[in-house]
């Protein structure tokens, strides 16, 4: 019955993703990220019991939006690429200052957290505004989305049929080294066939090596994302998706292999967002 649910949900959801990424505007491409970026990053800090959802957190959450537009203004050429990291400067000044003085000496313990979910979060999910902001940037972020879906769906169903010798027993007991490979595989089978349709100088051989590096980074993401639901003893991050849980639990691969891809594009490719002149 779950997998029921998930595939409705995917059914209605992946033409509606497809049509956001080909062909909406920048700014309306953004806010539906920054709403994404939002509730993943609310989840995110709810997986720490311990720490109160005070002034605190919602300072990070707010630092974590305002980060995100600079990274969208970067994609678009409308600020230097030097603006982010006088930005990160400022928001780590002012997310510091501002628990202190709302909590008081005792909150300053949560700090590392509140930064954590800037940078785990916002910062890792928006290279995948740069990679849009790049030529033929669009393409690129449905490779990466199917790569991440066939990777996902392919471990799944390898790991169900095959799985024996579990990869993280402590952190994930399900995953299973077998489904871990066999993802891998179809991954790079993928990708090896996307190379005609995507943009920019790129072989099969290129390609099989993406789909692996891209394999790798999505399951590790999947498993960095499992130990934090770990320690908070919950089995999804929100509710948010039915049969699909929280929506850190769907962006928690491709908080790992987009800011892969984007150094592939970035470094290997040649290609770059609009710069001012």
């Amino acid at each position: 019955m779950e997998l029921v649910r998930r595939l409705i949900v995917a059914g209605i959801a992946i033409p509606l993703i497809v049509a956001l990424v080909l062909w909406a505007q920048p700014l309306h491409f953004f806010l539906v990220m920054a709403l994404l970026v939002v509730l993943a990053q609310y989840e995110f800090y709810r997986l720490f019991p311990d720490i109160p959802f005070d002034s605190g957190t919602w300072l990070g959450l707010t630092a974590g939006a305002g980060f995100l537009y600079v990274i969208y203004l970067k994609s678009t050429g409308a600020v230097p690429p030097e603006t982010l990291e006088a930005v990160a400067a400022l928001l780590l000044v002012t997310v510091m200052g501002g628990t202190l003085l709302s909590g008081g000496i005792s909150r300053m313990t949560y700090l590392p957290v509140v930064w954590l979910g800037i940078v785990y979060i916002p910062f890792l999910l928006g290279t995948i505004l740069l990679i849009r902001g790049i030529p033929g940037g669009s393409r690129w972020i449905l490779y990466l989305l199917a790569i991440t879906w066939i990777v996902d769906a392919g471990g799944y169903f390898v790991g169900k049929a095959f799985g024996r010798h579990s990869m993280a027993p402590r952190i994930s007991p399900k995953k299973t080294w077998e489904g871990a490979v066999g993802g891998a595989l179809v991954g790079i089978l993928a990708s090896v066939a996307a190379a005609p349709w995507l943009p920019g100088p790129t072989s099969r051989f290129e390609m099989f090596w993406l789909g692996l590096a891209l394999s790798v980074a999505g399951q590790l993401g999947d498993l960095v994302e499992s130990a934090f639901k770990r320690q908070a003893g919950v089995k999804d991050s929100g509710h948010f998706l039915p049969g699909h849980g929280g929506m850190l639990d769907k962006v928690d691969s491709l908080l790992f292999n987009a800011p892969v891809l984007y150094a592939f594009l970035i470094f290997y490719v040649g290609l770059s967002s609009p710069v001012i002149v």
